[in-house]
């Protein structure tokens, strides 16, 4: 006899469609689960208590040794727009280009270390120039933050991501790049930065143009 059934009776095999629908409806749920999961451990706004926060990227971060890429953007102040080739290269000029948000608990501690340093920089008569990009943030409580901290430098705004991600491939703040006066990027931080930390590399910037 065959245990679980009448005596004769061979065992039925599930029906064919009836099999496949059954995988199908499991791997939907699935799939519905696993975007829920994603969607709830990838954030795209700012949101309290974050650090290097995540945005799309839409390429690789710009290598150091390459020239840092052009760009022209809002400024936060809603004056004329920020361009880094005119604040730099085109007049000879080391920059200091930060990328930062006033959600971004570390810039909180960073940004008024640069707004300070950048003061000393200019009452010294040093050239570097330092330029600062906002992303992804409401205006008002962008320039709400940036006027705590005491920025005096250009500030533009990346509302759009466009440069953030799309030219320079970052996808969390704060982050640091360093160009030389010809244009060229010889350094880059990721996280916030400390006063030892920036002096070293404003030393560098301020050194002798490298031969060409």
């Amino acid at each position: 006899m065959t245990e679980g059934g009448p005596p004769g009776e061979t065992p039925r095999t599930p029906h064919p469609l009836r099999a496949l629908s059954i995988g199908t409806a499991i791997a939907v749920v699935l799939s519905v689960l696993l975007f829920l999961g994603l969607a709830r451990s990838s954030p795209v706004g700012p949101t309290s208590g974050s650090s290097l926060r995540p945005v799309p990227s839409t390429g690789g971060v710009v290598p150091v040794g390459s020239p840092a890429p052009d760009f022209t953007l809002p400024a936060l102040s809603g004056g004329s727009p920020v361009n880094l080739d005119a604040l730099g290269r085109d007049r000879h000029r080391a920059v200091v280009l930060n990328f930062f948000a006033s959600w971004c608990e570390p810039c909180r501690l960073e940004t008024p270390l640069l707004a300070h340093t950048a003061a000393a920089e200019r009452a010294k008569g040093s050239s570097v120039q330092f330029v600062g990009v906002d992303v992804h943030d409401p205006t008002a409580q962008a320039r709400r933050f940036v006027s705590q901290a005491g920025v005096g430098y250009p500030v533009a705004t990346d509302r759009t991501l466009a440069v953030t991600s799309g030219l320079y491939g970052l996808s969390g703040q704060p982050q640091t790049f360093f160009i030389n006066r010809s244009g060229v990027v010889v350094g880059h931080v990721l996280g916030p930065l400390d006063a030892s930390t920036l002096a070293v590399w404003l030393d560098r910037l301020s050194g002798p143009a490298p031969a060409s």
